[in-house]
Parts: C-alpha cells; structure tokens; sequence
C-alpha cells in the first residue's frame, strides 16, 4: 500500500471509531507512536517533543483521544527509551501487547502507528520494520 492509501486507511479507521478511548488503548497507542518516534535507533527529548507536537496536529483524526494523557504516557516510555533503549522498546511493546487480541482497538493502533510513520511524507525502511513489528505484536497480518 503506498503512503497516501496508508494514511487515508488509517484515517478511515480512526473515523469509523466511536467508542472511548480506555486507558489500555492509551497505552498501547503510546507504546506505537514512541516506538515509531525511536525506528530510527535514536530519539533526542527535540524529537519526542516534535512527535507530541505533529499529535497535536491530528486531533481532528484522532477523536475521542485525551491529549494530555497521551503525552504524558508518550512521554514516559519515551524516558524509557532514552533512559535504556532496550528496556524502553519491551516497555512499548507490553503496552501495545495488551490490546492484542482485541481486532478493533488493535487495528486503531495499527493504524495511528502508520498515520505516524507517514506523518513527514516518507516511508523509510526503519519505520516500516517498526510498524510491521508492532502489527506482529497486534497479531495483524502483515499490514504495511
């Protein structure tokens, strides 16, 4: 699926999705979004600050989340990745573990995951791996 057939996908998801958002989800979408902030193999507090910053931009995709809460959990697993890399990427991937299971909540997180890897207009290798890796934790077929 190309970017722009990503992204549209994963808005429709998003826009599709009228339930509230528990804290579960919360935590799981964070775990994706920090994993996704560090695919690269490095995250800076600059570049976590800019990834709440192009959160805060979607809000009209991502109804129903609490922002607040969202960066504060974003936030602290991205300590976690910056304090111990590999502690931190099992910490984001418990919480996304959680929702796996579940189909809806687990394709919401797919979904915003690739709405983040898309967010500057480039698909790079290292994002994609990381959302294959989070739908494998989701127990989604390849989705990328």
């Amino acid at each position: 699926m190309a970017v722009d057939e990503t992204v549209a996908y994963a808005i429709a998801t998003w826009v599709r999705f009228n339930e509230d958002v528990t804290d579960v989800l919360l935590r799981a979408l964070s775990g994706a979004f920090a994993l996704v902030a560090a695919s690269d193999g490095e995250l800076s507090r600059s570049e976590a600050d800019g990834f709440v910053e192009m959160l805060r931009g979607k809000t009209d995709v991502f109804a129903g989340l609490d922002f607040e809460a969202l960066e504060r959990t974003f936030r602290d697993l991205a300590d976690a990745l910056l304090a111990n890399p590999e502690d931190g990427r099992q910490r984001a991937f418990d919480c996304i573990a959680r929702v796996a299971g579940d189909p809806v909540r687990s394709e919401l997180v797919r979904s915003a995951a690739a709405i983040a890897v898309a967010a500057d207009g480039r698909l790079r290798a290292a994002e994609n791996a990381t959302l294959q890796e989070i739908s494998k934790a989701l127990g989604l077929a390849n989705a990328g």
